[in-house]
This record gives structure tokens, sequence and C-alpha cells, in this order.
């Protein structure tokens, strides 16, 4: 066999340049900071990395960082996991020993939403070199402070809704037309009911049991029955029992109002104002509160009818008959906030009436997912103003209908806007003993008095609710159908 026709046995290995890696590390002290802009939280942490050596980053798109939140979609809140997006990665110049020599070895980026307690870091190949152009190896680092599952849940909120026929079509379009629940409900059928709902509190420790007791023997009372003749109204005063609202139940029963009298009636029927959407409170002739709940609701739950009647107690002293206008658009917000705040409660002891799809009930939650897809001055606790959301062009509803005039931004938004609709002017109108009641339990505070319905009282609210809670929210998220963006 010729030179010229004989074949290589064996070819020739491939040129490689050979890298070294380093022995540089990440050390395990990482330090995070959240941000924050006017003293308001921005959802981010600035995440700082200390080295055992100086680095120089190459390629921050290999910086991975992950934790873990709750899912609300799963049936028992387990958890899903949700990238954490870094911006503005860079390696700081400074004197980390006190030598004198300006080190770098610290690794400092900014996260997109607060960082989750034990978030994965994970630094691949590639992404930084020490000193002698030698790349690191893979390290994978856990933060060591930050958000608990609840509150980093809320901190990778907007909550998008997954059942569209929970809310109000004006809101989301496909969503069905809610149904009337208008036929009025008998003493023998809501009675167990109400009975069964106060014995849960009990157990579930929101209430005593002797509390139950004696909140479900007044349902039988003559003097209650005299003021609130229909069981089903008579059910939802007395299933307030527990709530924020629970002062309500004194004011109208037991005279603990502006006038010292209990109210004259409560009870269905049509009221004064014709633009009033369920329910309208007023003076009588006879200087006594009455209110009267629009009868196409008698047939609502009574949890869902607790919640309006929380609202019109706080409504003590309008005299100007037909008209409630009187009632400026702080004391609506004001009744308002207790309304979703206590159908909220409510919904945690039972919410299996939140998918009944009639207009009491979709209008109740419209108002409770606005209210846990906004909060401003306890980020990430939900509240009434604005949330740095993530995941969402459409405001607070996510993925909803356009909306005349732009987006809802928050819950305050939505209902300055209803009101602002209906005509309800911007003024002070003044307080009473259940708005300082109210106060006290929403913000669970005492000391600060109130005596005003007016501008300045509204943003407290935001920047002090204590009552639904990061852990309650992502209940509530769950009751909703409500899932992560």
């Amino acid at each position: 066999m010729t030179a010229s026709s004989c074949r290589t046995l064996v070819e020739p290995l491939e040129s490689r340049q050979l890298l070294a890696v380093s022995t540089v590390v990440a050390g395990a002290k990482i330090k995070g900071i959240n941000l924050s802009s006017n003293n308001l939280s921005t959802n981010q942490t600035l995440v700082t990395i200390p080295f055992s050596g100086d680095v120089n980053l190459l390629d921050a798109s290999k910086i991975r960082m992950f934790g873990y939140a709750e899912n609300p979609l799963s049936s028992k809140l387990g958890q899903i996991k949700k990238t954490i997006n870094i911006s503005n990665a860079s390696i700081l110049a400074l004197d980390v020993n006190g030598d004198g020599k300006v080190d770098h070895q610290l690794l400092q980026f900014t996260t997109d939403r607060l960082a989750r307690k034990g978030a994965t870091i994970i630094l691949n190949s590639g992404a930084l070199e020490d000193s002698g152009h030698n790349l690191l190896a893979a390290q994978t680092l856990h933060t060591i402070k930050g958000q608990n599952k609840e509150r980093f849940t809320l901190a990778c909120r907007a909550f998008v809704a997954t059942n569209v026929n929970f809310f109000t079509p004006d809101l989301y379009t496909g969503a069905a037309t809610p149904s009337t629940a208008s036929t009025p409900v008998d003493a023998s059928v809501v009675g167990p009911k109400l009975q069964a709902f106060l014995n849960a509190k009990a157990t579930a420790g929101v209430i005593t049991q002797a509390q139950a007791t004696a909140a479900f023997a007044r349902f039988s009372d003559a003097s209650v029955i005299a003021t609130v003749p229909d069981a089903n109204l008579r059910a939802a005063v007395l299933a307030l029992t527990g709530t924020v609202a629970a002062p309500a139940i004194g004011a109208i029963l037991d005279g603990q109002n502006a006038t010292g009298k209990p109210w004259t009636s409560l009870n269905f029927g049509t009221p004064p104002d014709p633009s009033i959407v369920t329910a309208e409170t007023f003076l009588t002739n006879t200087g006594r509160i009455a209110t009267v709940v629009k009868p196409n609701l008698s047939g609502e739950d009574f949890r869902a009818l607790s919640a309006v009647i929380a609202h019109e107690a706080m409504h003590q002293d309008d005299s100007k008959l037909p008209t409630s206008l009187e009632d400026g658009l702080p004391e609506e917000y004001v009744g308002n906030i207790a309304e979703t705040t206590t159908y909220g409660q409510q919904l945690l002891t039972d919410s299996s009436f939140v998918g009944n799809d009639t207009t009491l009930v979709t209008f109740e939650n419209d108002k409770l997912y606005a209210l846990l897809n906004s909060g401003q001055g306890l980020f990430p606790f939900p509240g009434t103003l604005a949330a740095p959301l993530k995941g969402t062009t459409t405001g607070i509803f996510a993925g909803g209908a356009t909306i005349s005039g732009g987006p809802y931004t928050s819950w305050d938004n939505y209902i300055r806007r209803l009101y602002a609709a209906r005509g309800v002017q911007d003024k002070n109108t003044p307080g009473n003993q259940t708005l300082q009641a109210y106060y006290n339990n929403i913000t669970q505070t005492t000391g600060t008095k109130v005596s005003t319905f007016n501008d300045t009282l509204l943003p407290t609210f935001d920047a002090v609710q204590r009552t639904i809670d990061p852990k309650s929210a992502v209940a509530l998220a769950h009751a909703l159908r409500l899932g992560l963006a």
C-alpha cells in the first residue's frame, strides 16, 4: 500500500483552549435592602453578594433568581415557582477589607419584586470571572432574609381572574349576567344557616361559643324582629358578630348611634333615591334612622347582605329626604371600606356562596378583588391605594374589559369613580361613634380620635389596614379563583 493511499487510522484531536476554573466563590452573607420612593415601596430589593476575591461581571443574563409563592389556584394552597427578574447588575468598587485598596468583591443587582426569604440565586458559569480572567464555577446561593411565602405572593401579584363569572360583566365582558335573587327567605331556612355560620366562627376562634350563642338568640327576639322583620336581613345583622363591623349591631338594634335610639326599621323596600344601588339609610320624620334595602336583593345570601349592612350603619345623619346625596364621598368611601373588609372576613369563615353569580355577590366580589390588588402604605399588605403590581396592563382588574376613562388603578380609584358617576359630592360630613369603632377595628389601633368623614382620613386606611393581612389575602384570592400573573 502506498503512502498516498494510506488513510490515517487515528483522527487528530480538535484544538481546544483549556480554561481554568476560578477558586473565587460567593459568600453566604447575602444582603437585601427593600427599595422605596417617597417612603413608599417600589416592590424591589437591592441584593448584594460578597465574593472571596475580586470578580468581573461578564454576562448578567447568566444570573437567575427565583422563589416560591403560594398558588391561590391550588386546592391546598400549594407553592408555585416564580422567576425574580434582575436588572442593573454591577460590581461595586469599594474598599471591602479596609486596607485602602479598591476591591471588586461585591456583586449588586436590583430585583423586580421583593425578594423571598430563602430565594434561590444561580450564578451560572460565564456570568463572572476573577481578576485572572478565570471563569467562576456555577454556584447556587440562597437569600438569608426576605419576605415570607404569603408576602412574597403579594409581591408577585397582580391577581388574575380565572373564572370571570365571579365578577360583573362591566369588568369582564365574557362574564355571565348575574341572576336576580329576589325571593324572600323564610326564617326556618336562614335561621339554621346563621347558627351554623356563627358556630363556625366560634370553632375557628374568631368569636367565643358564648358570643355565638348570644348572637343567635337575638334572631328570635321580639324586639329585634320588630326592628328587622325580614329573617334574611336579621341574619345579616347578627352575622356581623366577630367582624370589624360588629359595632353595627349595637348601632341598629341598641341605639348606639348618633340618635341614641335603635333604628326604627331595617327592611326591604324601594329607596327614596332612585340612583341607589343596594340600600339607603336616612333619618325619618320622627328623628330616628331607617334603612331600606332594594327588594331585588331579598334572596341574596345573608353574609353578602351583612356587608351592605356594615356600610349602611355608617350613615346616621341624613335628614334630607328623598335624596341621600347629603352623604359626601368620604363618608361613602369609609362605608365601602367597612363593606369590603367585612365581606372578606365573612368569606374567610365560609366562602361557599362566593360563586352564587347573583347581583349582590358579584358586586361584592368586584370590590374585594379591587382591594386585593391594591395597597401602597403597608405594601405588600392589601389596601386602598395603587400598588406596584406585576403582569397587568389593565389595572387592578387584570385582563378585564376596556373601561371608559382608563383602567381602574386601585380600590380607591374604583370606588371614587363609581360614586362620581352618581354625582356624589366630595365634601366633609360629621362622624359618629360607629366611624370611630370601625376605624379602631380596621386599623387594629386605639387612641386616634376620628370625628369627621374627610379626605385626609382616607389614606390612613391604606397606611394602617391590618385586618386583611397577607395570609388572609391569599386565602381570599383562593376563594375568588384568582391566579398570579
